[in-house]
């Protein structure tokens, strides 16, 4: 169920340099985390893996993996109930789609929810589909954009999608051109037509990166950024700009703005999509690092040169350690995230931090731990992004909760 432990690269470090980057880690003790749901067995979903979407009644929507669906939470009607969890969506056959993936799930203005299954399908390379909310009952009703092809330049295996200009823009972990993954676009027929698919760029995991991580962020003037697990000048990995096609042509034009490894103080292994801030810096977790700490690390690139700076590394601590999911920004430009804990056997079990941007130019980003994660009933491994609405952070763990015979996963939430 859970994902392949991945290679860790392991760093000789001294015991102040340790003792430094703990003091730096500030341990809030004022957050306190809510559990809004435990998922008991596979008949309820289990082990949530995507990052939530809430709609206009304040339900949340997720994906599980243990047995793949899609669910709906609903806020207790009085102040202190129980939420209310509904399967919307089962999964029914390998060529319905299978695995739905850990990205967000998609929600439009009409109350439509998209997303893709990483496997299965009618070729087996995954799906993009969308649930229709029902005129009664409970189950939506489901109906499969794409089927992901075999042969030819067909991207493979999804990550999720984001909708933009109503159209779906995604990334694959496999296929393209050159079987390196690919960044793709889905734009709606005319009159209910079915949808058609456009690979916009295929990686070919040499010096432009590959395969991507997460899906791709919407920049101005329709460009994407993106970035890659692997490849670039030192096979570390790299951020990317996709741009679109200039007028007379049909290529959209791929730019490496950072590679990463190439300097002793940097982030290995990108892990999951980018944020944007206002001035137009971008934002991203690694999964390893090579000085002092090998835990990962958030990193800031500054247009126009696109200069790296590092924001935080962590420590293996009560911070957590292996960032690998979406960031998000609140009003007063802090970053809010989660590390997925330890992959092979340790006692971390993840962490909600939050970094807060230095009060004069120059300074230092200022790490709280919201809540460090204990793999009990409160949780542990939440590998999926969170959701900030009206101040309050929700999101899932894929292990943990009350019922150990089970160790099915959460839904939380933590008012910073």
């Amino acid at each position: 169920m859970r994902q392949a432990t991945r290679t860790r690269r392991v760093s000789n470090f001294g015991p102040r340099i340790v003792a430094v980057l703990l003091a730096l880690a500030v341990h809030a003790g004022a957050q306190t985390e809510s559990v809004l749901y435990s998922f008991e067995s596979e008949a309820d979903g289990a082990e949530p893996v995507s990052g939530l979407v809430q709609d206009g009644t304040g339900a949340l929507y997720g994906t599980t993996d243990g047995a793949p669906s899609v669910y709906k939470l609903t806020p207790p009607t009085e102040q202190g109930g129980q939420w209310a969890e509904t399967e919307i969506y089962n999964f029914p056959s390998f060529d319905d789609g299978v695995g739905p993936a850990n990205g967000y799930l998609v929600l439009d203005a009409k109350g439509n929810l998209y997303g893709t299954t990483a496997f299965g399908g009618l070729n087996g390379y995954g799906t993009v589909f969308e649930l229709s909310p029902p005129s009664s009952g409970e189950t939506w009703d489901e109906t499969v954009l794409y089927y992901f092809q075999a042969g030819g330049k067909d991207a493979q295996y999804p990550t999720g999608v984001i909708l933009s200009g109503g159209a779906l823009y995604g990334t694959t972990t496999s296929g393209g051109q050159f079987g390196e993954g690919a960044v793709f676009r889905l734009t709606p027929g005319k009159t209910g037509g079915p949808w058609k698919e456009t690979v916009l760029y295929s990686f070919t995991g040499g010096s432009d990166g590959g395969p991507p991580v997460g899906t791709p962020t919407p920049g101005p003037g329709g460009v994407l950024y993106g970035a890659t697990s692997y490849g670039g000048l030192y096979a570390n990995g790299v951020v990317y700009q996709l741009s679109p096609p200039a007028k007379g042509s049909t290529e959209w034009t791929e730019k490496v703005l950072h590679n990463f490894g190439g300097s002793t103080y940097d982030g290995l292994i990108p892990s999951a999509a980018l944020v944007l801030d206002k001035n137009g810096s971008l934002y991203g977790p690694t999964f390893g690092s090579i000085y002092p700490l090998p835990y990962g690390l958030i990193y800031k690139l500054t247009p126009p040169a696109w200069k790296e700076t590092i924001l935080y590394n962590f420590t293996d601590g009560a911070d957590g350690e292996y960032p690998e999911s979406n960031m998000i920004f609140d009003d007063h430009g802090a970053l809010y995230g989660t590390t997925s804990g330890s992959y092979s056997g340790g006692t971390n079990h993840g962490s909600v931090f939050k970094l807060a941007p230095p009060r004069s130019a120059g300074g230092a980003w200022t790490e709280t731990t919201l809540h460090s994660f204990s793999g009990g009933s409160d949780g542990g491994t939440p590998g999926a992004g969170l959701l900030l609405k009206d101040g309050i952070l929700y999101g899932t763990t894929f292990e943990g909760g009350p019922n150990p015979d089970c160790n099915c996963g959460i839904v939380f939430s933590i008012k910073p």
